[in-house]
């Protein structure tokens, strides 16, 4: 296990590691790019971002995460913390900057070449996209359409064409707001004309972070369950109103699909950043107990929280859409993220029981069996905090006090969920790299936890004493 030894050596490879870094960052980023909103960074687009990376894992006590946790994500040549496991954490490290010899002596080697992963995907992806180009429109037709993983303008053309198919089930929302390079993020409405004005909201969203493809995929195919089974089974379409953004972070999404696969961040320039660091972790940037633990104020860390609580176009317009006059019926908020198959509920910033925590912790032990039910997969329902500390987070945000001022009688049932691969059956880089044959079997699972969750809410709605 790592030990304290181990976290004062990585504080002291820290310093050595940004030295480093001062002269192959000055080499990678000759002349700082004009921050000009709508214009990708052209510098970043490279050829092979992941040559010299490799993949490690350490072996961590519980007890040991938040303090390693912070020195993880203040040292430079740390790219990633892929993945938290029951006792290691995966980190992925650009042996550039930050050789192996700097890293505690428990550290293991698990893949030598990140960017032979990103490779063998990206040959998938060329056939793929080629082979349901080809298809035309019969490219949507389910049996296709979850055969594979889908770029952005694909993504918004299959949910036009569902509402354009479904137009009594479904409304098409093409820009709810823009993000840094300008592009539409999308929602959509998902219900029946049943008590259409009355009914309880349900939001969901995904693709905070640009890496997790399987997110925005399971979103697709949970809606298309509920559209193919609602003529047999209407009754939850009936009760509820879905509200959905199947895919928040568009500019960092489509930048994974460059090769540079692993990325995670926004795609926003960070202004005045010595390094010409971009992006920021939209997941550490909600204004819910913002940078109170759990993420970074370094711009080039993974989990680099921004300037302030909400600086983000991408969480400004969720945050905007989110509280819309037609919105005041919320009683739950899920966000899907990958990978670890967690069923978390707040809170992540504070040891602190929520004020609801019995029946949050009933709500996600029953999300959690819902998906056993399913597939038999085994799913962690836990507090955040219980699995490490995170502050500015949505599911937090959906919680706690913004939200209960703008809906006082009510908290709602806010959960995140990461999907699969369990964090011990892989390594870092495989899981968010996770192969497309899973795409269905996780969309299964996810909506029989839907159904009951809906159904749980409904029943036992978290209303506010006075």
């Amino acid at each position: 296990m790592v030990s304290i030894t181990v976290v004062a050596t990585l504080i002291c490879s820290a310093s050595s590691a940004v030295a480093a870094a001062i002269g192959h960052q000055h080499q990678q980023h000759p002349q700082q790019q004009p921050l000009v909103a709508g214009v990708e960074p052209s510098n970043t687009l490279v050829a092979q971002p992941y040559a010299g990376h490799r993949i490690v894992r350490v072996p961590v006590g519980f007890g040991e995460r938040t303090a390693l946790e912070s020195v993880l994500s203040s040292t430079r040549g740390i790219e990633s913390i892929l993945v938290w496991g029951t006792s290691h954490v995966d980190i992925q490290v650009d042996a550039s900057v930050l050789p192996p010899s700097l890293l505690p002596p428990t550290a293991q080697t698990i893949v030598d070449n990140v960017q032979s992963l990103v490779d063998k995907e990206m040959d998938r992806l060329a056939v793929s996209q080629s082979r349901l180009l080809a298809l035309g429109n019969d490219r949507f037709a389910p049996d296709n359409w979850f055969s594979e993983y889908h770029k952005y303008t694909d993504i918004v053309a299959w949910f036009k064409d569902l509402a354009a198919k479904h137009p009594d089930l479904v409304t098409f929302i093409p820009s709810i707001g823009k993000t840094y390079l300008k592009k539409d993020i999308i929602a959509i409405k998902l219900t029946s004309s049943v008590n259409k004005l009355t009914k309880p909201q349900f939001w969901f969203h995904s693709g905070d972070h640009a890496r997790e493809w399987i997110g925005p995929a399971t979103v697709q195919y949970f809606v298309h369950s509920l559209i193919a089974d609602h003529a047999s089974n209407p009754s939850l379409l009936d009760s509820a109103e879905l509200i959905i953004v199947p895919l928040m972070n568009v500019d960092g999404y489509e930048h994974t699909w460059t090769g540079n696969r692993l990325w995670r961040k926004n795609r926003r320039p960070i202004k005045g950043d010595f390094f010409g660091s971009i992006g920021v972790d939209l997941n550490r940037n909600w204004p819910a107990h913002w940078g109170e633990g759990g993420s970074s104020n370094m711009p080039f860390s993974d989990t680099y929280m921004g300037p302030e609580a909400g600086s983000e176009p991408e969480v400004k317009a969720l945050i905007e859409f989110f509280k819309n006059d037609n919105h005041t019926r919320l009683i739950g908020a899920i966000d899907l993220h990958s990978f670890s198959q967690l069923v978390l509920r707040p809170y992540g910033w504070t040891q602190k029981p929520a004020p609801d925590e019995p029946l949050l912790k009933k709500g996600g032990d029953g999300i959690r069996d819902a998906i056993k039910k399913a597939s038999g997969k085994k799913y962690v329902s836990e507090r955040e905090i219980d699995l490490y500390a995170a502050s500015g987070t949505a599911s937090d945000w959906f919680y706690d006090e913004e939200v209960q001022e703008w809906l006082p009688d009510r908290r709602l049932y806010a959960y995140t969920i990461e999907l699969r691969p369990s964090a011990d059956e892989v390594n870092g880089g495989e899981g968010f790299i996770l192969p497309p044959e899973q795409i269905i079997p996780t969309g299964k699972e996810i909506y029989e936890a839907v159904k009951w969750y809906i159904e749980f809410a409904i029943d036992n709605v978290l209303w506010v004493k006075k």
